[in-house]
């Protein structure tokens, strides 16, 4: 691979990033206003989320794998990536949560 090659890759990799970060903001932003909503129950909005990411990443599967029997046969395959990555997430989450505590549980 080429420097200039290298260099578009590295250049797109920020790009996707940025798009990621921008994402998550806006789920953030979007469960913050449910939460708002639900006051008597707020578990709501994170068990929503939880089960939007599971039917949309389903949906994912299911595109990618055009006939039935090729999605059924993913399905242990992406049950597996999904919780790595989630446990991978939560981790990462908890760490940075646990570090600045008093910093992010007061914020509103």
């Amino acid at each position: 691979m080429s420097d200039q090659q290298q260099q578009q890759l590295n250049e797109q990799q920020k790009i996707d990033d940025q798009k990621f970060f921008e994402n998550i903001d806006a789920y953030i932003a979007l469960a913050n206003a449910h939460e708002a909503s639900n006051r008597g129950a707020p578990q709501l909005v994170g068990a929503s989320l939880i089960f939007a990411a599971a039917r949309y990443n389903t949906f994912l599967v299911a595109r990618a794998n055009g006939e039935p029997e090729a999605f059924n046969a993913k399905k242990e395959e992406a049950k597996a990536y999904f919780i790595e990555q989630f446990t991978k997430m939560l981790d990462d989450n908890w760490a940075d949560y646990n570090q600045n505590f008093e910093q992010y549980r007061l914020q509103k």
